[in-house]
């Protein structure tokens, strides 16, 4: 039960940053998802999943 209150599920404990970077992230997909051009709108969902992805794992 321990291990479940020090990391979250993976394995992951996320800090300030990394949960301020996953509320930047969503706020960029809402915003560019109805975008009517192919490229904001799968640009904005590609960039969020790196950003959010390279800032669970990578530790930054």
């Amino acid at each position: 039960m321990n291990l479940l209150a020090t990391a979250g599920p993976f394995g992951i404990s996320p800090s300030a940053d990394q949960l301020m970077v996953i509320n930047l992230s969503a706020i960029l997909v809402g915003t560019t998802f109805n975008a009517p051009q192919k490229v904001i709108k799968w640009g904005g969902l590609v960039i969020a999943v790196v950003t959010t992805t390279c800032a669970l794992w990578c530790g930054h």
